[in-house]
């Protein structure tokens, strides 16, 4: 299993700002006083303890800048809320913020830290503001890369652990697929540059600009067919599929994990409806959330391709997107969203041409990828708030499929 990142943000945060700016540069709490020249100051919001965005102190512009971009996926009054925090960071309120990190680069302007190694391949004056994410397996450092006036020049991904560099690694296969293509209900950020600094793998993309608008669910639907088509789909029984089979190992290299055995008694008890179950596969985002895209001008703007993969049952990504957007952290509740997802399979996935009788073995085998997924990633460990799959993903797919089982057309189910 994959190293997992600390829960603690505090030291979480610490180990991210060392792994950017190793030694010998010096990185210390500080007071209020001016930055020395040459010296990098970043304000922690909201605090140390609770860290989820580094601000650059300097200059004015660039802080208000990444306040204004913070949250694209954000409408109504988050957006309002965000703008005005921006307005106050551009006139030195922030300067009141008591949070403080500085650093002193080993030499500066080399690429010996991760601001001077953008600077180099983007050939251009970077400022750099860092996200915090909540602990999750896949939790890795976020940069918005602003020129000094606050305009955003995009966004770059570090992988640091062995997951994460698999992932930016993947993410940047995909945006570099993805651009060639000709896509019309969807739009994906244009990769600048891939490459490997320090033994870590990073990534630079280009900002999505949207409304925050969520758009209707004819245009999500519509944007979703498009990507499950993108490669081409096939529709085969699923029980004859390379996913079925690829779904088996993943789950079988879990063991001995008790929910990995427990996941593949219900792949074995579906087995004699997956020979006999049509299903179509394409491809799918992975992680298609709300908080992943935004709307404009009738396309969607999605980000986060790191999980994109092809051959997997259509309609996934709408399942996806339907859990992500309802679970809690809370195991009761949950339960509760899960059940919905298969329950309300039906409707979810007619869109997507899923027969109603085929929507529920969609459905439940989106629940197994998705606990493979968490798994493998070592979520649990990691203290991601979804990662303990058995209490919460494990009763819902143990009842799901049980009436899959005991439905009198499972041995006959054709879509």
């Amino acid at each position: 299993m994959p190293a997992a990142p600390p829960t603690d943000r505090s030291a979480y945060l610490w180990e991210t700002l060392r792994a950017l700016w190793p030694e010998p540069a010096r990185i210390v709490r500080a007071g209020r006083g001016a930055p020395r020249t040459g010296r990098t100051e970043f304000l922690v919001l909201p605090s140390e303890a609770r860290a989820v965005l580094l601000l650059p102190r300097r200059p004015r512009r660039a802080a208000a800048g990444a306040l204004r971009h913070y949250k694209s996926s954000a409408a109504g009054p988050r957006r309002l809320l965000f703008r005005g925090l921006a307005l106050g960071a551009a006139v030195g309120l922030a300067d009141v913020l008591p949070h403080r990190i500085r650093i002193e680069p080993a030499s500066p302007g080399s690429s010996a830290d991760v601001a001077g190694y953008l600077r180099d391949v983007l050939g251009a004056d970077v400022v750099v503001s860092i996200r915090i994410g909540p602990p999750r397996a896949n939790r890795k450092p976020v940069l918005e890369l602003l020129s000094p006036g606050g305009q955003v020049l995009g966004f770059a991904k570090v992988g640091i652990t062995s997951l994460t560099r698999e992932l930016v690694r993947a993410e940047a296969g995909a945006l570099t697929w993805l651009g060639a293509g000709s896509l019309t209900r969807l739009e994906v950020p244009r990769l600048l540059h891939h490459g490997q600094w320090h033994g870590h793998e990073i990534l630079v993309q280009t900002p999505l600009a949207g409304s925050g608008r969520p758009g209707t669910q004819a245009e999500l639907s519509a944007a979703m067919s498009e990507l499950a088509a993108v490669r081409g789909v096939t529709t085969q029984p699923v029980f004859q599929s390379q996913y079925w089979c690829d779904l088996r190992l993943r789950l079988e290299a879990c063991l001995p994990q008790p929910p990995a055995a427990a996941l593949l008694r219900i792949m074995a008890e579906l087995e004699a409806g997956a020979d006999r179950t049509n299903l179509t596969f394409g491809s799918w985002h992975g992680d298609w959330t709300p908080w992943n895209m935004t709307f404009s001008r009738g396309r969607a703007l999605v980000w986060d391709w790191e999980r994109f993969e092809s051959g997997v049952p259509v309609g996934y990504d709408a399942v996806h997107y339907q859990l992500q957007a309802a679970v809690t952290g809370d195991a009761a509740a949950d339960r509760a969203a899960a059940e919905a997802a298969v329950t309300g399979a039906a409707a979810a996935l007619a869109p997507f041409g899923v027969e109603p009788g085929a929507a529920g073995f969609v459905a439940g085998l989106y629940l197994l990828e998705i606990a493979a997924r968490y798994l493998h990633d070592g979520a649990a460990e990691a203290g991601a708030r979804l990662g303990d799959v058995g209490s919460w993903l494990l009763p819902v797919l143990t009842r799901h499929a049980s009436r899959l089982c005991a439905r009198p057309d499972a041995r006959g189910v054709r879509q």
